[in-house]
């Protein structure tokens, strides 16, 4: 697995990252306001970012990159899926680097997440929501989606702090590339899941001088639908099994890449705290918890590989299996959700009303997908769930909206799109 070695992180996160929206009016002076947070992670290039997916730098696109620390690319992830989406949407105009203008939207993702933490997530947010300091683009008509993206990156900031841990080093453990293509060939077959396993005392399933355990870890995966559409892949049941010896070994986080590319939206197995002790092998989550991978196409020769935040020794002590600190994913949404719920004026439950009727609404309604028709709307609830989970292409497009409204429409979903 291709590790990008741009950035290392020297300090620690703490209360800070700042979003900006763009303002297309660049004649004020657009760094008022701002301050840096000394407390924010900084950063120090130490080579190029690289490119990944044939892009080069005269087009504009980065491509895929890293900040070369497990950890840090998680944050940065949460960032490209949230607030940089809402920047480019709203802010490119004038943060785009090619004026004086702090570049936090600029097409270089890694160099505007940098600008991002420079400035810090307070300040940004509160210049969006300012009604004074660059309408139309900033007021309070963005009060919805800045406390979803401000929450959600709080949380994003937790999490980094815990997948670091005490002393701070990254004890990640990533798995080389693997490719199956029946999990493709057999799309067609739903029942059919099928299993890719990687040996991490092989070198041949590990990165170049990775450090090698007495472990096996596989999962299952198949070409994922909702409503007849494909949204991408499901996998399942990561199983990990001890091959030889007999120490037991403490695993943590577990997270899903596709062709180089972490997949941001699942959330399900982040949270694994599994002892594996030799013996039977063990189910690192519950069963039934499958995450969906959403991609835009699926092909035969995509790649999947596999990332820890950290695998160890565990003490001899150690209970064996998930133990009660495995975190089950909660069903927050209601047990019941129809479609006139979701258009309705419940503020707990009405997401397509606040989320999407006022693009997806009527016959002029983007895309030509008109959500205020329940019919229309469930004709395309694939599309739909695909797209409230796809950070590339998020649905509103403002940003992904947050877990819990995902959840209702889901729900919706699930519960066979009721009216």
């Amino acid at each position: 697995m291709k590790k990008l070695q741009s950035l290392k992180v020297l300090g620690a996160v703490s209360g800070g990252l700042i979003l900006v929206v763009a303002f297309q009016n660049c004649a004020q002076s657009l760094g008022e306001g701002f301050q840096i947070d000394t407390q924010t992670v900084k950063l120090v290039n130490q080579g190029s970012s690289g490119l990944t997916d044939g892009s080069t730098e005269e087009e504009g696109d980065e491509g895929e990159q890293s900040t070369g620390d497990i950890c840090e690319d998680q944050l940065y992830a949460k960032f490209g899926s949230g607030y940089y989406t809402f920047l480019k949407n709203n802010c490119a105009g004038c943060h785009n680097g090619e004026h004086e203008a702090p570049a936090f939207a600029s097409k270089n993702s890694l160099m505007s997440y940098q600008v991002f933490k420079d400035k810090g997530y307070v300040a940004i947010s509160d210049n969006a929501i300012n009604p004074a300091h660059n309408p139309p683009y900033t007021g309070a008509h963005h009060n919805g989606a800045i406390s979803s993206l401000k929450a959600e990156w709080q949380a994003a900031q937790t999490s980094y702090l815990s997948c670091k841990g005490d002393d701070g080093v990254d004890k990640s453990v990533i798995t080389a590339n693997k490719s199956n293509a029946a999990i493709v060939n057999s799309k067609g077959t739903p029942a059919t899941w099928t299993k890719l396993e990687w040996n991490y005392s092989t070198a041949a399933d590990l990165p170049a001088k990775a450090t090698t355990f007495p472990l096996k870890i596989s999962v299952e995966l198949q070409v994922a639908k909702v409503g007849g559409v494909e949204v991408g892949y499901a996998a399942r049941n990561p199983t990990m099994s001890i091959t030889t010896g007999t120490a037991k070994y403490r695993v943590k986080g577990l997270f899903f890449y596709v062709n180089d590319k972490m997949l941001d939206s699942a959330t399900v197995y982040r949270s694994i705290n599994a002892v594996v002790c030799p013996g039977t092998p063990l189910a690192l989550a519950p069963v039934g918890n499958a995450q969906l991978l959403v991609q835009n196409t699926t092909k035969t020769t995509d790649k999947f590989a596999l990332q820890f935040t950290s695998i160890e020794k565990a003490e001899s002590t150690a209970t064996c299996g998930t133990g009660s600190s495995v975190v089950v994913p909660v069903d927050e949404a209601p047990a019941n959700v129809t479609y006139a719920m979701l258009v309705g004026s419940d503020t707990k439950v009405n997401v397509f009303k606040t989320q999407c009727l006022s693009c997806h609404s009527g016959a002029g309604a983007d895309g030509g997908l008109d959500l205020s028709n329940y019919a229309a709307s469930k004709a395309k609830s694939g599309v739909i769930i695909k797209r409230i989970n796809d950070a590339n292409s998020p649905m509103p497009r403002s940003g992904l909206m947050s877990s819990q409204m995902k959840a209702i429409v889901q729900k919706w979903v699930d519960l066979g799109m009721p009216n």
